[in-house]
């Protein structure tokens, strides 16, 4: 063979074994917007759901995950959070550190045609700062952890790009996106593992870490990427068993809440609205047998009805899922059951039921029938000057509750019935349990002195 023809096979062999390095010239997209949910960023896609990241193995190789985090999981489950302030819906790094670095092992190599960051925060943990890293598991001096301050290049990684989402002039709060890809759509590189060398996004504060919400990795060769749908409605039914009720459930706006619902609170429902019919009866009346539960963000209380529709607030809920979201609930649905308002339509004259008794009632089945372990209605002794029986909520509840035990177990029936017919008139009180409600009142507090009420 002639020297000369030689050069170009060593050209060639050069360019073979430094591939993977050259590709980590890769192109940087990036994308910022304050959409209120579904990261609509263009020209970023939204989140995938089945993309190659989905089953990948995410490991925090450096730095320490802040309390208030979300496990790793968070980055690959195909949820996103529903607003800028959720940080159990992303994984961040303890806000007082300077970052960290993350691993994703996707199980097998992969032709990685891009891959996709996502984060959001109103502040300044909105913005990404991170490099990533790309290795096939296969340099015999291979390290799948390395720990910051050794470089990864060493140890049979690629560095594939630096990425920076902060802007250079205005906000930099709201929903953040990179997509790292080669022009022309090529693969980077058939790759097993990841790494994020995170940084943190600003050093003028205290504490300043990203909120990354999804990490997807999209394959060459993998199947039609299916994407989140902000504006998709999330409608689920359910029925009890004997096909007597139906319960909708709408979480468009709390897609985190779907499963958590259907697992935890749809029991619930099934359980309760059939006993809370039992429980509220009055004659001639049947009670709503399709109830519409939705989830709704920004709205004052934590939740209200109105007819046969429960609204919920999304970030109470969010917030209370292992503390009031079910009784909660319970106490809503017994407003759709009492159907107070009807009396409008089936009386003349309706009398006007105090709104004492209306809630009352509703926390009195909750925290007594529903919950009573909670002991979420007890008084103690100090309260025995200042509660009146009058006060609503909690403070009716243990009233009513007291007046049931003492007096008349009949009393929810009774005062139920005449609440539900416009009928509703002080002077009952003396007719059923033979005391005034005055009278009564102040009995119940000598209970509340002795220490009777504490439930």
């Amino acid at each position: 063979m002639h020297p000369s023809s030689i050069v170009p096979l060593l050209i060639g062999a050069i360019s073979l074994t430094l591939s993977p390095v050259l590709s980590a010239a890769a192109n940087v997209v990036k994308a910022q917007g304050s959409a209120e949910q579904g990261f609509k960023l263009d020209p970023i896609a939204p989140p995938a759901i089945n993309d190659a990241a989905a089953k990948a193995v995410f490991t925090l190789v450096d730095g320490a995950k802040d309390e208030a985090s979300g496990e790793l999981s968070v980055l690959n489950d195909g949820k996103v959070p529903t607003g800028a302030s959720q940080p159990a819906s992303n994984f961040i790094f303890d806000l007082g550190t300077p970052g960290g670095r993350i691993a994703a092992d996707l199980g097998e190599l992969v032709p990685v045609k891009s891959v996709v960051t996502y984060s959001w925060h109103g502040g300044i943990c909105g913005p990404q700062v991170y490099k990533l890293y790309a290795a096939n598991g296969r340099s015999k001096d291979f390290d799948p952890a390395p720990k910051r301050g050794v470089d990864p290049t060493k140890f049979g990684w690629v560095l594939l790009a630096n990425v920076d989402t902060r802007p250079e002039k205005g906000e930099v709060g709201g929903q953040h996106a990179a997509e790292i890809n080669n022009k022309g759509s090529r693969s980077l590189g058939d790759y097993r593992y990841l790494l994020f060398d995170v940084e943190r996004p600003s050093e003028s504060g205290p504490k300043a870490n990203t909120f990354f919400s999804e990490i997807d990795v999209i394959s060459a060769r993998g199947p039609e990427i299916e994407r989140l749908n902000p504006e998709a409605k999330i409608v689920r039914e359910y029925k009890s068993k004997d096909g007597k009720y139906r319960y909708i459930i709408i979480s468009t706006e709390a897609p985190d809440l779907t499963e958590w619902s259907e697992k935890e609170l749809v029991p619930v429902i099934l359980e309760w609205y059939p006993k809370l019919v039992e429980l509220l009866p009055s004659k001639g009346y049947r009670a709503p047998d399709v109830v519409t539960f939705e989830y709704k963000r920004g709205i004052g209380p934590p939740a209200y009805a109105a007819g046969n529709r429960i609204t919920m607030k999304t970030e109470f809920y969010q917030d209370q899922l292992t503390g009031e979201a079910k009784g909660c609930t319970v106490h809503e649905m017994g407003h759709v059951v009492q159907n107070y308002w009807r009396a409008n339509q089936t009386n003349r004259k309706p009398k006007e039921t105090p709104g004492w008794v209306t809630e009352g009632i509703c926390d009195y089945i909750r925290w007594f029938l529903f919950e009573p372990k909670s002991r979420g209605a007890g008084l103690g002794k100090d309260r025995a000057d200042s509660a009146k029986y009058s006060d609503s909520y909690r403070v009716t509840g243990n009233f009513i509750d007291w007046v049931v035990t003492e007096k008349d177990e009949g009393l929810l029936q009774k005062l139920n019935a005449v609440a539900r017919e416009g009928d509703y008139e002080e002077k009952l009180w003396k007719e059923w349990t033979g005391k005034t409600l005055e009278e009564l009142g102040e009995e119940w507090k000598t209970a509340i002195k002795r220490g009777k009420r504490e439930q």
